[in-house]
Order: structure tokens, then sequence, then C-alpha cells
């Protein structure tokens, strides 16, 4: 979350909507956690308002925490991203890499797999 505890306006609430759609956990981080809702443009004309959610810093972090640390089948692991480990790009698409897998802080590798991730040292 940025310094401003924010979320929403012209363009990033756009974006969050199409996020929301998708089961967006920004965007219900931030009902749980709004002290104030606004419309932006409200003057104008639907195709330029622009929702916005003045959200509690705390509330967020502490809702964010728990929602991702009780989701099944997912491990976190905290530490700061040394390097990416990327895929070699394919004929088809040069300069295009995936990213496999990263080298944490303390030199372990968290590789993916399309069945489960794991964690070596």
């Amino acid at each position: 979350m940025s310094c401003n505890p924010s979320f929403g306006g012209i363009g990033k609430g756009h974006l969050m909507r199409e996020v929301d759609a998708l089961d967006g956990l920004c965007s219900r981080i931030c009902d749980q956690s709004g002290i104030h809702y606004k419309v932006l443009n409200r003057r104008k004309g639907p195709a330029v308002w622009g929702l916005r959610a003045q959200i509690d810093r705390k509330l967020y972090k502490q809702n964010m925490q728990k929602e991702i640390l009780n989701t099944p089948l997912l491990t976190v692991q905290e530490g700061s991203v040394e390097d990416l480990i990327l895929t070699e790009p394919e004929p088809e698409h040069p300069g295009k890499c995936r990213v496999s897998g990263v080298v944490l802080g303390w030199s372990a590798v968290a590789n993916h797999r399309p069945d489960y991730g794991t964690l070596q040292p």
C-alpha cells in the first residue's frame, strides 16, 4: 500500500474493478478496512466517475495478513528476493522470458512448478 492510504480514483479504480471481477483480494480487503468512500467527478458524466476509498492502514495490513496466512495450499516465505530465475526465450517470442523461480536473501531457491512450489537451500 502506498503512503497515501487510498484505493481507487479514475485509473486505479478501474483496474481494481477489473481485478475484483476475478475475485480480487485487494478489493475485498478494502471493503473490510475502509473508513471513507467517495465518488470523484460526480458532476460530470458516469464515464468519468471514479470510486475512491480511504483505507485504515493498520486494519488493511491486519486483514490482508490474516487472509494470506489462511489461504489453503499457500506457503508464505518471508524474505528479500535477490535474483530471478528466468527461462530461455521462446524462438517465436524473442526477448520474452518466464520467471521460473526466485533466489531468496539467504540463498534459498524457490522454484515454480506447475503442480507445486519447492524451497531448496
